[in-house]
């Protein structure tokens, strides 16, 4: 079976895995904050890909983590911020309602992103960004597992209940796989550009979670809620970018970084949690 045909398949699988994260209780409820998800959503639209075009102009990477960036800063946003949100105790409905929006939102504005950005990011004029195959892949491997999973979640909310740790731990399982996977098939690649993608992932998610913070503030959301937006506007759903790298445009490099995303990403935000998580109790106990 080939790389493409693996994604093809986890990818699925991950996204239905999500939907069944999400009730429809959950997501009545913060529907209602309306403001903070037009403007969270609005937000990660203008501003993420805005920080991509800025870090490679000043860092000047390698092409292919320029155009590993730019696949995943126009991405939506990724299942995992539910888990920091969790561990952080905060507003998980809120960040399940600005993902699942997020994600719909992508269907149109993924394709028309990625063909404004190229240009300006990496100077390629010509470069030809095929919209209508993005967007029927984004249907096909976005919209439709999570409806899939929102369902299942649906008709059989007891079972999925009871069974939250396992499903979840497969998810996890298939991100797992999603990196040997794509690591293995690029290794070389991997191996020279590892410190440089180490450094444009820090500096992106670092000023993604300043950016988030900030919009929150001013949608004078509160401050935990401020937290949600700006872990929202730093995880990516990366495997979306690197499904669109292989299939899409027949690039598998590009997928590296999408693998190295996740992989650097993981301590810096389990960092800000916990650190965010202390500072709460310290407060808390004054």
């Amino acid at each position: 079976m080939t790389l493409e045909s693996l994604l093809a398949i986890i990818v699925f699988l991950m996204m239905a895995v999500v939907g069944t994260d999400i009730s429809r209780a959950q997501l009545a409820a913060s529907l209602r904050m309306r403001r903070a998800l037009v403007g969270g959503t609005l937000g990660q639209l203008v501003v993420l890909p805005a920080l991509a075009v800025l870090l490679i102009w000043l860092l000047q990477p390698h092409p292919v983590l320029s155009s590993g960036l730019l696949l995943v800063a126009v991405s939506p946003g990724g299942v995992l911020s539910n888990y920091y949100c969790s561990v952080a105790r905060l507003n998980v409905a809120f960040s399940i309602a600005l993902t699942t929006v997020s994600a719909v939102v992508a269907l149109v504005a993924m394709p028309l992103l990625f063909a404004a950005v190229v240009p300006a990011a990496l100077g390629l004029e010509a470069f030809r960004v095929p919209v209508g195959e993005m967007t029927a892949r984004l249907l096909l491997f976005l919209l439709l597992p999570v409806a899939l999973g929102i369902a299942l979640r649906h008709r059989f909310p007891a079972a999925l209940e009871r069974g939250r740790r396992v499903v979840r731990a497969f998810g996890f399982g298939l991100l797992a796989l999603f990196l040997v996977l794509v690591f293995a098939d690029q290794r070389q690649a991997a191996a020279a550009l590892l410190g440089e993608a180490m450094v444009l992932t820090v500096s992106f998610t670092l000023l993604a979670l300043l950016a988030g913070w900030l919009i929150g503030h001013v949608l004078d959301l509160d401050r935990g809620d401020r937290a949600v937006l700006a872990i929202e506007f730093a995880v990516r759903n990366v495997g979306i970018a690197a499904l669109l790298a292989v299939t899409t445009f027949h690039q598998p490099e590009f997928a590296v970084f999408s693998a190295f995303f996740v992989l650097f990403q993981v301590p810096v935000l389990l960092l800000a949690v916990l650190l965010r998580s202390r500072m709460t109790r310290a407060a808390a106990g004054q």
